[in-house]
């Protein structure tokens, strides 16, 4: 073990870690609810709701995600008056709760950069998403309806679930970037790996050591999510064998 990587080291490595891949699974699974949601409301046929999803879309899609974690961290607080701002984001039960449970000295950054990563992400997953709902057949959709299914039950039982398995591969490629994307919370005080990393580089001074850990370290967690969400769009393409044919 090199003389860099204490024991001390070590184990802020592994806590960083594990803020990241919480930050991870939290954002992944928020993003990928509002994705939906948001391709349902571009596909329908409701006017208000076309549009209301497509301002949502083109809003958080095309806003960076640096600009929107900076944002909630620290624009949102100001604008209420500093008494009001600590006890709603920093001082109430809500937050000290948070903080006995993860051990973050900041609960509300974290939760200002989750919830810009979650936006941010469900912008572009809309659009993976809606593409996915446009794959699947009409024929489909027809079928459930003759058999007196509702326009709900049909979206339910034939659009998103078919429309999901065509888009997993883009939807897997999409959550990979966003656990990448969780470095940027490292701009918030966000106790992630790469914030870990940058306080490792200011006490010691080994950039080098130290950024190539964190390429190793983010490649590692790159593989176990193709290798887990590999897994995952296999076993989703099992649940539906007569569409095997168009998995490719």
């Amino acid at each position: 073990m090199p003389d860099w990587l204490t024991p001390e080291v070590r184990e802020q490595l592994v806590d960083g870690v594990l803020v990241t891949v919480w930050l991870t699974l939290l954002t992944s699974l928020g993003s990928l609810v509002l994705g939906v949601l948001a391709a349902l409301g571009r596909s329908s046929p409701t006017r208000w709701k076309r549009r209301l999803a497509g301002m949502f879309v083109e809003t958080f899609r095309n806003i960076p995600a640096l600009i929107l974690i900076i944002f909630f961290a620290f624009a949102v607080p100001n604008v209420v008056s500093p008494e009001r701002r600590k006890a709603l984001f920093f001082d109430n039960e809500i937050v000290d709760g948070i903080s006995s449970i993860t051990g973050l000295p900041l609960p509300y950054y974290a939760i200002a950069a989750g919830f810009a990563l979650t936006l941010n992400t469900a912008g572009h997953m809309a659009e993976i998403v809606r593409s996915g709902f446009g794959s699947v057949p009409a024929s489909r959709v027809d079928a459930a309806r003759s058999l007196g299914a509702s326009h709900g039950a049909a979206l339910r039982t034939v659009v998103i679930p078919h429309g999901i398995r065509v888009a997993f591969p883009a939807i897997s490629n999409r959550l990979i970037h966003n656990m990448k994307n969780t470095s940027l919370a490292s701009f918030v005080a966000v106790p992630e790996l790469f914030q870990v990393i940058q306080g490792s580089i200011t006490r010691t001074f080994r950039a080098t050591e130290f950024l190539f850990l964190a390429a190793l370290l983010y490649l590692s967690l790159s593989s176990v999510m193709t290798v887990g969400l590999s897994g995952l769009g296999r076993w989703l393409w099992r649940k539906q064998p007569e569409l095997g044919g168009h998995h490719g």
